[in-house]
Formats: structure tokens, C-alpha cells, sequence
């Protein structure tokens, strides 16, 4: 009931023009480019690198996934963490999922992945950082909890003169044994600073303290979402290296920058490392994307914004 901190409420002016300034960026900016536009998001990245068994994770510049842009190949270990270690991370970021809650949704995540045949379960037991984000963005959204009016509802019921304390055992026995139960670390951890020396607790202090909001979780968890919606549905399981890569050809391949490429020099991005696409079914990926107008190709913002969605 006190153990948790509502991450949701009205969005600062800061945030609303960060919403309006991201809405149009698309989805053609590097993940770097995007660390640097949401400064909040380097600093879970940072959290998910602790978690990265070799260590050799460098935030903002390092990338975690398996599909390339023409296929699949498999998690990079120095780019992502074993599923075992996704709650601890969410715990370090701020988060208390429970073990019910992640199960449900990792096995979710599981049976996506060994559906799309050898490859996808050869990697299914490591997450990337755009999974542990997304698993973050989820939780955030569905951890409404108590508010501090029916925290302090409950407490006062338990307080019939009003003094406006509990003794510490009451309050230790609730937290421990009511709602989402609390450990006796975590409740010594809560209760011991609003604790006076007779062993009362000022609970109407406390919840006041335990509710106030936080807004630079908001800010955190807005950043987040921004970050997921630029890089698109698929980027929990595609190499973020490789996608940089790619948009790094398409730049370079389009200096004059007209948003359009020749389905000839696509096809040859594409077919850069092992995967091997045909005209015919480069023809059908990018229906309705070609400038019949001008004849100037294909419209490459539409079809990475494709690759990562559909």
C-alpha cells in the first residue's frame, strides 16, 4: 500500500513541448541521435548496461537486438542480459514488478519469439534494452496502486482519536501482511525516519512523503515511450547497430536529402550482408512508397518506418 510511488500524473510544460518537438521526428533517427534528444534515456540505459554480463555495454552508444535490417542473426551477449536478471533491472530503475506480473508477460515474449522458428528461440532466454524499456513503460502504465487519499483512509480507520499516529508494530504488521506485502527491510527502510521515540509513526507525514509526486520519473517515463515510439514496434528484437547502419547508408546514399532512394540501390542496402531479397519481393514490401510523380524511388522513411512496425 505506501510501498509503491505512483510514477503517472499531469504532464510539466517541459514535457508537453517535448511530446510536440518528438512527435515529429519519425522514425529515421540513429538510437545515439535519440539518446541525445531524451537525456533521461541514457541514464536506464546505464541501469540495463550494470546488468550486462561482460560489461562492455556503453549506453548511448551501444545497441541491443537480433534482427538486422534483412533479417534475423541473434542477441549480442555484450548488448544484452539474461530474462533472469530483467527484474532486478526494472528494480534498479525504480520499479516493483511482481514475479506473476513479469512471468506473464516474459512467457508472452517467449512464445513470440520461438514462434519465429530456430532463430528467434536460439535468443529468446536474453532481453535487449528495447524490451527491458518496453517491460518498464508497461508496468509504469498499469502501476496505478493506492492513492494517498485511501492510504490515509485506511490509517485513520485505525485511528478513531485522530491523533494522527500509529504505533510502529501496527503499521509494521500491516505493511508486512496486507496488499503487496513488504519485507522487514523494506518496512524498516520506510517506517524508522517518521518513527518517533515513544514508537509512534506520523503516518499522515509518511504517506504525504511516499506520495509526493515524482517528477522526474515522469519525465523518465515519458523519454522512455518517446524513445520506443521513434524506434518502433520491432526494436525489442533488432539490432539497434545494424538499423544505425542502415540509416547511415540511406544518408549517405541520398546527399541531397529528398527522402527517396532507387529500388536498385535499396536492394543493394538490403542485401548487404546475408540475406538475400528479390526484386519481386522488394516490389511487394514497398507498394504505395514509390514517387510515381517525380519517379524519384522510394520513400526510405516509409519503408524503415515499416521494417520497424509491420
Amino acid at each position: 500500500m505506501l510501498g509503491k510511488i505512483n510514477m503517472k500524473g499531469k504532464r510539466e510544460p517541459q514535457s508537453q513541448n517535448l511530446l510536440q518537438s518528438t512527435r515529429g521526428l519519425g522514425f529515421f533517427h540513429k538510437q545515439s541521435e535519440l539518446m541525445i534528444m531524451l537525456p533521461e534515456v541514457p541514464k536506464l540505459r546505464n541501469i540495463f548496461d550494470l546488468f550486462v554480463v561482460n560489461g562492455n555495454g556503453t549506453g548511448a552508444e551501444s545497441g541491443a537486438g537480433a534482427e538486422t535490417e534483412a533479417g534475423a542473426e541473434g542477441l549480442d551477449p555484450a548488448a544484452s542480459i539474461e530474462l533472469s536478471d530483467v527484474a532486478d533491472c526494472l528494480r534498479t530503475m525504480g520499479l516493483s514488478p511482481s514475479d506473476h506480473w513479469l512471468a506473464t508477460r516474459l512467457a508472452e515474449h517467449l512464445r513470440r519469439r520461438e514462434a519465429t522458428g530456430p532463430v528467434g528461440a536460439a535468443f529468446s532466454q536474453r532481453a535487449s534494452f528495447e524490451l527491458v524499456l518496453t517491460l518498464y513503460c508497461q508496468m509504469a502504465d498499469e502501476d496505478e496502486g493506492p492513492s494517498a487519499e485511501d492510504a490515509l483512509q485506511v490509517l485513520r480507520s485505525r485511528d478513531p482519536r485522530g491523533t494522527g499516529v500509529l504505533p510502529y508494530s501496527e503499521l509494521r504488521h500491516m505493511l508486512t501482511t496486507m496488499g503487496d506485502r513488504l519485507d522487514e527491510a523494506e518496512v524498516f527502510s520506510l517506517l524508522h525516519c517518521a518513527s518517533d521515540i515513544a514508537g509512534n509513526v506520523h503516518y499522515e507525514h509518511l504517506v504525504h512523503q511516499v506520495f509526493a509526486k515524482d517528477e522526474q520519473a515522469e519525465e523518465r517515463l515519458l523519454q522512455a515511450r518517446l524513445y520506443l515510439q521513434a524506434m518502433g514496434r520491432n526494436a525489442i528484437d533488432m539490432d539497434m547497430v545494424k538499423r544505425d547502419e542502415f540509416i547511415d547508408a540511406l544518408r549517405r546514399s541520398d546527399p541531397m536529402r529528398s527522402g527517396f532512394i532507387e529500388p536498385k540501390r535499396l536492394l543493394e542496402l538490403l542485401n548487404r550482408n546475408e540475406e538475400r531479397f528479390t526484386d519481386e519481393e522488394l516490389q511487394l514490401l514497398t507498394q504505395g512508397m514509390e514517387d510515381t510523380k517525380c519517379e524519384r524511388g522510394i520513400n526510405y522513411r516509409r519503408f524503415l518506418q515499416f521494417i520497424m512496425n509491420e
